[in-house]
């Protein structure tokens, strides 16, 4: 960005240019390489003084506009096709400013939660969470016709006028790590395939709410439902922006406390002299109102077993957790996914040895899951058997973690207020979003809170019905296992597919290619992927699939159901060790797996335990089995015949 300060060349004249006009200060979303969006007319805003005449030139064009009483001002570009690079050039009448390396193409808003956040690289608190293939990726960002967004983390109680701060950045792998990975490989899956420039504002937090998204008088709708914060009064701009970024440091030096432990802590803790006579004992299953557990086990391993390698299995230890044999990492396990692994034979000694576990839990109780039979050493034969579930250490203090900050991101309209409001109404193509995970308990409130956020965000941008492609949710990590069973994730995902009655929406359904045990899955240019599809079909009119069979009716046959789908390719079924997702049941909703045939767009369901079935329903699990798919390897989005139309 270059500024140029216009001076009177007479003192008295200078003197008086200096102190009757303020800086011109376009909103912080505008900066060098950014992308402005294609065949709209293209909004500038900014501030300046009360009453000054601000002109803004752009390829050509130049529109002008006073500022208001308040020294605020907006103007509209004519619509341009894409192309570029070009300079933005706006002027007062004491300075002016000059933006470089402008492009203009589609510009796509991606919001959300974890998943839409989840950086290239990973989470600085989350050991291990880079993305598959990701020292590759970060070889493979030259793509000059992509540019970068990254909305900074800002709760707000009143609407912001601007950002914090933010500036545009060009592809490469230092701005690429940073960023969302879904909302990177989906600009780069556009940009190489439609050949136009495409910028993302990315612009989401893990673990939010979506009423955090959401505007404060769509919330008024909802204040049977949710406890609204009383209206601010007397707001201090700086004093809030103190208190919140406080709020944030401090919650990410916290996660840093727990998902680290201090290195000479683990060195004398994991030593096989260390002392831990005064430490407390306990047996396993265990559950500890502690974020960090350190365990200590001794261990005799006779002369004749100790040159085999062993198999160490530990259950489910949630949520991050190391493991050490004499002082040797043997594994770093993220989220209560089945701990197992193999001890080398070269670190096994003759006698005792040493097995110690840390257990790191950023939200709640470190815990270890399972049954006690998930615990042991053993030989691949089972001649050889320890087991582990009884007498282990425990100690919870040696580690110091700060106390919870308190928090403000999942304050109903906090988001929208400092995030999302500040962008309005910069031009964009179109929505990308992925969250509901936070929402799981309260599936038909958010419900109709997605289609209000929905409506709302596009009456904001003021540009129609703009495309809103989202996410079903997808799995989440095995703790859910551990519990009676709930189909609260089951009706998010009919809610969020009841989104799809509103015109310009596409959902994508990611169950078959989510991890069981971790709801962060790291295979996320497959999930960009599908929401690019979702894009070029239905945004960019391109001859693509971007739907699996989604099913739309139902009836009831002799002894059966038949489910009506809608799906533009032919019904594939993978097996998958004669377990197929369905289920029928009777008058009593007792579910029983079904046998299916395909008859051209139907399935067949039937039972022999069921002789007059009323109901039926595909992948109805939190991490359920996926075996119906299209011909081109979409898979079938979830269903309950209890949210289907009955053909009579």
């Amino acid at each position: 960005m270059k500024r140029l300060f216009i001076v009177a060349t007479v003192p008295l004249l200078f003197i008086f240019y200096s102190s009757s006009f303020a800086e011109i200060k376009p909103a912080r979303i505008f900066s060098d390489n950014m992308v402005l969006q294609r065949e709209i007319k293209i909004p500038i805003w900014g501030t300046a003084t009360p009453s000054e005449k601000i002109v803004v030139s752009f390829n050509g064009k130049s529109v002008s506009e006073k500022t208001n009483s308040e020294g605020k001002w907006k103007v509209f570009l004519p619509e341009f096709k894409a192309g570029g690079p070009f300079s933005l050039t706006i002027a007062g009448e004491s300075d002016s400013t000059t933006f470089e390396n402008i492009l203009i193409g589609d510009v796509w808003f991606a919001s959300g939660q974890s998943n839409m956040t989840h950086p290239v690289q990973g989470w600085e608190w989350i050991p291990h969470s880079v993305i598959e293939n990701y020292k590759d990726e970060l070889q493979d960002t030259n793509y000059p016709k992509i540019r970068l967004f990254n909305v900074p983390k800002f709760p707000s109680p009143i609407e912001q006028d601007d950002l914090i701060s933010g500036e545009w950045q060009t592809a490469s792998a230092n701005s690429v790590e940073d960023f969302s990975a879904i909302a990177w490989f989906f600009a780069k899956q556009l940009n190489t395939d439609l050949n136009i420039p495409i910028g993302i504002i990315h612009a989401s937090w893990g673990g939010t709410p979506i009423r955090t998204w959401l505007d404060r008088p769509s919330l008024e709708l909802f204040c049977d439902s949710i406890a609204l914060p009383p209206l601010t009064q007397n707001f201090n701009q700086n004093e809030w922006k103190k208190t919140a970024l406080s709020s944030i440091e401090q919650q990410r030096v916290r996660r840093n406390q727990i998902s680290y432990p201090p290195k000479k802590l683990e060195e004398q803790i994991t030593a096989d002299n260390y002392d831990d006579t005064n430490w407390s004992e306990t047996d396993f299953p265990f559950e500890k109102n502690s974020n960090v557990v350190w365990f200590r086990k001794k261990i005799n391993i006779p002369e004749e077993y100790r040159n085999q390698a062993l198999q160490l299995s530990l259950g489910f230890l949630n949520r991050q957790s190391q493991v050490f044999m004499n002082g040797v990492e043997l594994g770093y396990f993220q989220y209560p996914k089945p701990v197992t692994t193999e001890i080398p034979p070269n670190i096994l000694k003759q006698g005792e040895n040493v097995l110690t576990i840390r257990i790191a839990q950023p939200f709640g109780s470190a815990q270890t899951l399972g049954e006690k039979d998930n615990f042991f050493i053993a030989t691949s034969d089972n001649a050889f058997h320890i087991d582990l579930s009884k007498k282990w250490k425990i100690n919870a203090q040696l580690e110091t973690v700060n106390p919870p900050e308190r928090s403000f991101q999942n304050n109903p309209a906090f988001l929208f207020n400092g995030m999302v409001a500040p962008v309005i109404p910069f031009g964009i193509k179109g929505f990308i979003w992925y969250q509901g995970e936070s929402d799981a308990g309260r599936p038909f409130l958010y419900e109709k809170m997605f289609n209000q956020l929905i409506t709302v965000w596009r009456q904001h941008w003021l540009l129609g019905n703009l495309p809103f492609l989202f996410f079903q949710i997808s799995n989440t990590e095995l703790s859910h296992h551990f519990k009676t069973f709930d189909d609260s994730r089951c009706l998010i995902r009919m809610a969020q597919k009841k989104a799809l009655v509103l015109p310009n929406t596409g959902m994508v359904v990611c169950l078959d290619i989510g991890d069981p045990y971790d709801v962060h899955a790291k295979n996320k240019k497959e999930f960009a992927e599908r929401i690019a599809l979702q894009a070029e079909d239905k945004v960019y009119r391109m001859n693509v699939v971007s739907d699996g069979p989604m099913a739309e009716s139902f009836s009831v046959g002799d002894n059966s159901i038949v489910v009506h789908f809608k799906t533009e390719k032919e019904l594939i079924l993978k097996p998958n060790k004669d377990i197929n997702g369905f289920e029928i049941a009777g008058d009593d909703k007792k579910y029983y797996p079904a046998e299916i045939r395909i008859e051209g767009s139907q399935v067949i369901l039937s039972s022999s335990f069921i002789k007059n079935p009323v109901a039926a329903r595909y992948a109805w699990r939190t991490n359920p089995v996926c075996t119906l798919y299209n011909s081109v390897g979409l898979p079938a989005a979830p269903f309950s015949t209890e949210f289907l139309k009955m053909e009579r």
